[in-house]
């Protein structure tokens, strides 16, 4: 008689460990009050996602900080795809887009204007392209006056404007 031995998994006690999972916060929105905090989110930026073969899409980057972080070696501009808005507008598809095709390893946001559902968007088309999108969004002390907030624009599906 052949003797095979069955191991019921039922009632085995595995051992199990706990990892600290980590969800990936594919689209996140950070503060900044001045210059020098601009210049340490490029930095971090850039040290996080300077990969070989993949820019860094800058969209309305503010220069000064930009270039004195490449004078200082910190950063490299080759890597840097950067599109000004004073000289294009760009549509939300358009971002979304970039961030689906996941050619970028982040796309960088310069002062935009973004209500939930955009958010929503943006965030689940980096996730498809694994794609990094962050929002750096100027705070100031003071209030803006109703004159100065005319001047600040929305994103909207037809246009992206940032201030």
């Amino acid at each position: 008689m052949n003797s095979t031995n069955h191991i019921n998994t039922n009632t085995l006690a595995l051992k199990t460990t706990n990892l600290a999972i980590k969800k990936h916060r594919w689209c996140d929105v950070r503060s900044i009050t001045n210059t020098v905090e601009l210049s340490q989110q490029y930095t971090e930026i850039f040290e996080n996602h300077d990969l070989d073969n993949k820019w860094i899409l800058m969209i309305n980057p503010e220069e000064k900080p930009l270039q004195l972080l490449s004078e200082q070696g910190k950063i490299d501009p080759k890597k840097i795809l950067k599109v000004n808005l004073h000289q294009r507008n760009i549509s939300l598809k358009t971002i979304k887009d970039a961030l689906e095709k996941g050619h970028c390893s982040a796309v960088i946001l310069c002062n935009a204007t973004l209500d939930k559902s955009q958010l929503s968007q943006l965030t689940q088309f980096a996730e498809k392209g694994q794609t990094q999108c962050i929002i750096l969004t100027k705070q100031t002390q003071n209030r803006l006056s109703q004159q100065r907030l005319k001047n600040y624009v929305t994103l909207s599906d037809s246009s992206l404007l940032l201030h």
